[in-house]
């Protein structure tokens, strides 16, 4: 495979339906509750299990990718998606299944910061925030199309062979990959080599760390968004479950069209700065946080119809971004490294903060006074970008 516009494709695909069976099984908990004799929290707990795995894998899988090239360790995520998921389907416990997401989990953190680094070693930079933001799209995409296919395969076949359905998805991916997918030659210039930064080298530096740190805090945002929109709707606001949820798809439909806009305007507006869409989405999150707060029963769809799209926009639609400017910080040859660095601090924070958040609101007498703390979250985010240093690189076609 040598055309760029089919690697695309490939990586869309490979990040897609990776998410279908992981973000899809939240839609068949019920059914698996039932099955096992779980309580609420353990069929709850799915996707805080899953998402162990990129914190533990993220940063090894993108040196990996450095030292292996893309090709294997894609094939490697691929796999162990599929290995998890097909386990998953014969789980006899709950113990066991969170095990098993772990390792499901891991191979995620192993596809995600190398289908990132593919996607900058076959485009230039003038296309990269663009590229990287249209991977993206496959998680919110991949979700949405486990939640649409999985139950009624559920329903219809058990909630096992929906799971081994997804996972079967997955390994027919890895087989493409391995037929298709070859790996570009690595970058040189004037005839030599560019050196590789060492391991040690991309964790010494700084500025890595100030954006890895900020954007803990945007996915921890972006994930409290998501997992608490509904419960605020539907229990503080008094409105009704269905209409809820559709705030809720309203807002992850907003958030995976802005991932490719963000990275059009990054790329073509803002001249690969990559800090001002950031900028852009902390402080559209820090509006739609404070706008949350002040929202009540008697708040009409004409504002919580505008809402949800911001939530959807600013506090989903930053992440394509993200990666491209923790590889261009890195350089090509260390691409891999930098961007599993994001995702493991980033997953960091899709895991505690939710229960923070919860916290918050147990503790500060409701929701209004958590939507503001989120807020002031959102603000040390921002400023931790400040300092950072960007690489500005000539656009080349």
């Amino acid at each position: 495979m040598t055309n760029r516009w089919a690697v695309l494709a490939l990586i869309m695909a490979a990040q897609t339906m990776a998410n279908v069976g992981p973000l899809g099984i939240p839609s068949i908990a019920p059914l698996i509750r039932e099955s096992l004799d779980l309580s609420v929290a353990q069929a709850g707990s799915f996707l805080s299990a899953y998402y162990i795995g990129p914190v533990l894998m993220s940063l090894p899988a993108g040196w990996l990718a450095d030292r292996w090239g893309v090709r294997g360790a894609m094939i490697l995520g691929q796999a162990l998606i599929a290995a998890g998921l097909g386990a998953m389907a014969l789980a006899p416990s709950f113990s066991f299944i969170v095990l098993i997401l772990v390792l499901a989990g891991a191979g995620y953190g192993v596809l995600n910061p190398t289908t990132t680094k593919a996607g900058m070693a076959w485009f230039p930079p003038n296309l990269r925030a663009t590229v990287v933001g249209l991977k993206q799209v496959g998680l919110p995409f991949g979700g949405a199309l486990g939640a649409l296919v999985m139950p009624p395969l559920a329903l219809v076949l058990g909630w096992r062979a929906a799971v081994g359905f997804a996972a079967a998805v997955v390994g027919l991916l890895a087989l493409a990959t391995w037929a298709l997918y070859r790996d570009l030659p690595e970058p040189e210039s004037h005839g030599a080599a560019v050196p590789r930064p060492g391991f040690w080298a991309v964790l010494a530096n700084r500025d890595l760390w100030l954006v890895g740190i900020s954007t803990l805090i945007f996915a921890g945002v972006q994930t409290v968004f998501l997992s608490f929109l509904v419960l605020y709707l539907h229990g503080v606001l008094r409105i009704e479950l269905v209409l809820a949820a559709k705030y809720l798809v309203l807002a992850q439909v907003s958030g995976a069209a802005a991932r490719v806009a963000f990275g059009l305007l990054s790329d073509r507006l803002f001249g690969g700065r990559r800090r001002i869409g950031l900028a852009i989405a902390g402080m559209g999150s820090i509006a739609c946080a404070l706008a949350l707060s002040v929202t009540t029963p008697g708040t009409g769809p004409w504002a919580l119809g505008p809402l949800a799209v911001g939530v959807g926009v600013f506090g989903v639609g930053w992440n394509g971004v993200q990666h491209t400017l923790m590889a261009e910080l890195a350089g090509p040859r260390a691409a891999g490294t930098a961007v599993g660095l994001g995702l493991a601090i980033s997953s960091l924070g899709v895991t505690v903060c939710p229960p923070i958040f919860g916290i918050a609101v147990e503790r500060l007498g409701g929701f209004g006074a958590a939507w503001v703390t989120l807020a002031v979250g959102m603000v040390a985010a921002l400023g931790l970008l400040v300092p950072v240093r960007e690489r500005l690189l000539p656009a080349t076609s």
